[in-house]
């Protein structure tokens, strides 16, 4: 009887919709369930569309957060922002950094933190190698962006960072807007 049951319970699995529903709203995706072409389109970390993403509703919109390469000190995500679950009039979020050396934006964010009553997307990015750093001797930084607007687009409102690894002493706070 037990062979049966777990025979049977094997040959359900595939019929299982791969897209994983969340209670807070967030849908996770694999390779049986690839994302909108129009999200797919819009994002630059991998040609293969079975990778790993996931989408959440997000000020008056969806999200959609799709892995890119990492480290052992990051999980990168690249952002698209969508006016429905399908990907409609999908676009890439483009996070402004503090100005200084860290001018322009950024298509990538490293340990993210999701604040969806305050329409807030956090990171937390840690780089140990002195030789790769965007700006000598800060180790570890921090921001917060708020989406506004019709059209929600990220606005920096909060940046602190330091050149401790650990975040343990050293902060500095370039921008607290909060």
């Amino acid at each position: 009887m037990l062979r049966l049951s777990v025979c049977l319970t094997i040959l359900l699995i595939p019929s299982v919709a791969a897209a994983i529903a969340m209670d807070d709203g967030t849908t996770l995706f694999d390779e049986e369930t690839p994302l909108p072409a129009t999200v797919m389109a819009l994002q630059g970390c991998s040609d293969d569309e079975n990778i790993f993403a996931s989408r959440r509703p997000f000020a008056g919109g969806f999200i959609f957060a799709i892995k890119c390469a990492s480290n052992n000190e990051n999980f990168n995500q690249t952002l698209v922002f969508a006016g429905d679950a399908q990907g409609k009039d999908a676009r890439l979020l483009l996070f402004p950094g503090p100005g200084g050396r860290r001018k322009g934006f950024e298509d990538v964010l490293s340990n993210i933190r999701w604040h969806p009553d305050k329409n807030e997307i956090c990171e937390l990015a840690v780089d140990s190698d002195p030789d790769s750093r965007p700006t000598p001797n800060v180790c570890r930084s921090e921001g917060r962006w708020r989406l506004e607007g019709e059209k929600p687009a990220p606005k920096l409102v909060f940046w602190r960072e330091t050149a401790d690894c650990d975040g343990k002493t050293g902060w500095a706070v370039l921008i607290d807007a909060r």
